[in-house]
């Protein structure tokens, strides 16, 4: 036998590194410390505080401790390599109380679908989780005493399951998994002392042989594709921020500008956001203009902030739209000055279950849109929004049209649905008319956090596609009827771009966070499922489509990490890096930059901007795919790439 992982438990003594706030929806920021072969592969908000995870000494080795209990989410350290098939699992646990499970799991393809040997409730199983499904292939009653470790045995060879732990042996046959990594997980106090992982000399060449070969083709994709390449960076002192970012030509010199905005929270969290500091800036990092105090203490963002740039009154020149002071303003997009203001709305009195929202007396604003209400040809109407409760429209000179009160999610999405010159709005899960009165709304607890609406093929109906948290990804017709339910997680966010030339048509892709972050799901239209996987690293993706090549097929944007981090295609595969030089990893966005049709990549922290472009050419007239308008930016809104 060839041992091919060797439990390394002797990390620094203390808490295991973590982050369980929302910074990491759409932020890359690994948490302190060194986390050895591990990775903490689920988080909850609900465990903001006390770590679920600690290393600590017992009887002179280092030792992993679960030393919480989890009434949501099960936490989780993963490791390993995903193409292990056949393995022997040797391991050790201690348990430390009699609430919740504990144990070891392996063929782990990702936090949701994996085997696993469990204990608890004075049982052990052999167990295979499918999303929302536990199937028990064996189990058997046992009392395991506390005072001392357990020795574990897994034994994986082809279908056949086996596990033996204290003289049981509990045996299965199953084929839902043929590979896939270790893990530890427990929601409920538990010591393990060690995991061993060892293969055959066979299934160790086996394996190998796999390896080199899925390295050899992954050099030959890197080799066809441009890489990135440095073409500006700059700093910004003090007047920094994270993902508070917009692009528009705000002087009318024909080049995008980019508009930082740093906030003040305030009584409840990210939920009454104030922006204190907008600075405008060139690519060459030049101060254009800026308004109010900067402070590098006010640049983190886990929200939406309602700043948008636009050429809102028709006059050929952009203008800033945003909300500040209990205001809706208007400014002049190249020095930053006031045209014209009115207040925002009053706070409708509080009903229902979610955020309370009344609590100022005037909305503070959440985000805003841009779209065609009243039938005009141009996006010149605006819907403004509160954090959970409430829609808002007006016209472009601030006249209130009419107010929408339900679960509204994050973001909305605005399309003629109808044919009648005006927009229809894609608002949580409610579809209105141009007119705000309702078409049908759907009755789904949880926020949605993506919308998207529109065709994605030429000749079909138009597409409604919700990433609707926890619960999941929802394909509805254009009248309200859910053609397809696929609970695969908190689903984050929709992004359609054409990612597989495989396939027909575009390709529907989401990622995950609370509970089971960092599954990458990719869909067709119609909502089939073509590719599940778990990337290493589940921080800062909002899975944004890069035109990277101009071919036509888009790559998906992860984060700027030089290890973690780069561009994958639709195959999963991570076919463009970013080198280590030094650069930020915080946010990125790809955006048109040089003219030339293909996306830059911005990346940044609060102190400075980097600018990557390709490294050579590989098309002389790229394709220019159909977006988001800058204008309607958002942390939260969906994502599309149409050629």
């Amino acid at each position: 036998m060839i041992k091919v992982f060797a439990g390394d438990f002797n990390l620094k003594p203390g808490p295991f590194p973590h982050d369980y706030s929302p910074l990491g929806e759409y932020h890359f920021r690994l948490p302190e410390g060194s986390t050895g072969q591990w990775t903490a592969s689920t988080l909850h908000f609900s465990w903001q505080g006390d770590s679920c995870w600690n290393v600590l000494e017992d009887d002179g080795k280092y030792v992993f401790e679960q030393s919480t209990i989890r009434e949501t989410g099960l936490p989780m350290l993963v490791a390993g390599d995903e193409h292990w098939d056949d393995v022997v699992i040797e391991a050790s646990f201690r348990p430390l109380g009699s609430e919740g499970y504990m144990g070891v799991a392996f063929r782990y393809q990702t936090s949701r679908h994996y085997y696993a040997l469990r204990y608890g409730h004075n049982c052990l199983e052999l167990i295979s989780i499918n999303d929302e499904e536990c199937a028990v292939l064996a189990k058997q009653s046992s009392v395991l005493e506390r005072d001392s470790y357990h020795d574990i045995k897994i034994v994986v060879t082809g279908s056949r399951l086996s596990a033996e732990v204290g003289g049981i042996t509990l045996e299965a046959e199953d084929d839902s998994y043929r590979s896939g990594k270790v893990a530890l997980f427990a929601n409920g106090p538990v010591r393990f002392g060690k995991l061993d992982v060892f293969m055959t000399n066979e299934s160790y060449e086996v394996w190998r042989t796999e390896q080199r070969l899925k390295e050899s083709q992954l050099r030959s994709l890197k080799e066809a594709i441009p890489q990135t390449q440095l073409w500006r960076k700059f700093d910004t002192p003090g007047y920094g921020a994270g993902k508070s970012i917009r692009f528009g030509d705000l002087n009318g010199d024909g080049q995008l500008e980019i508009l930082l905005a740093q906030n003040v929270r305030r009584m409840q969290g990210d939920n009454f956001c104030e922006i204190s500091c907008l600075t405008a800036i060139d690519l060459e990092g030049r101060v254009l203009w800026q308004i109010g105090e900067p402070n590098p203490a006010n640049a983190l963002v886990t929200n939406d902030l309602p700043f948008q740039i636009h050429d809102i009154d028709g006059d050929g020149k952009p203008e800033i739209v945003l909300c500040g002071n209990f205001k809706i303003q208007v400014l002049e997009g190249e020095t930053g000055k006031l045209k014209y203001e009115a207040l925002t709305p009053m706070a409708p009195p509080h009903t229902g279950k979610r955020l309370k929202e009344d609590r100022f007396y005037r909305i503070v604003g959440d985000s805003i849109y841009f779209c065609d209400l009243t039938g005009s040809g141009q996006d010149r109407d605006i819907l403004l929004k509160d954090r959970y409760n409430n829609l808002w429209a007006y016209t472009w000179d601030l006249q209130p049209l009419w107010h929408f009160s339900g679960n509204v999610g994050h973001y909305p999405m605005a399309y003629d649905i109808d044919g009648d010159g005006k927009d229809e709005i894609l608002i949580g899960y409610a579809l209105l008319n141009s007119d705000g009165t309702v078409r049908w709304q759907l009755d789904i607890g949880d926020h949605a956090d993506g919308v998207f609406i529109g065709k994605l093929e030429e000749g079909e109906d138009p597409q409604i596609i919700i990433a609707a948290s926890d619960e999941g990804m929802l394909w509805v017709s254009a009248d309200g009827e859910i053609k397809k339910h696929h609970r695969a997680g908190h689903c984050q966010t929709v992004t359609a771009a054409d990612l597989l030339h495989t396939e027909p048509g575009v390709e529907i892709a989401t990622i995950t966070f609370w509970g089971n972050p960092g599954i990458v799901l990719i869909y067709d239209w119609q909502g089939n499922l073509l590719l599940r996987n778990e990337i290493i690293a589940p921080w800062g993706s909002a899975l944004s489509p890069v035109n990277w090549t101009g071919s036509g097929q888009d790559l998906i944007l992860l984060s700027a990490h030089p290890e973690l981090g780069g561009m994958i295609d639709g195959k999963g595969r991570r076919v463009v890096e970013f080198p280590s030089d030094g650069h930020p990893f915080l946010c990125c966005e790809p955006v048109d930059l040089t003219g030339d049709g293909r996306d830059e990549i911005v990346v940044w922290d609060e102190n400075s901007i980097w600018i990557y472009t390709q490294s050579h050419r590989t098309v002389d007239s790229p394709s220019v795919p159909k977006r988001q308008p800058h204008y309607n930016m958002s942390n939260y809104r969906a994502q599309f790439s149409l050629y």
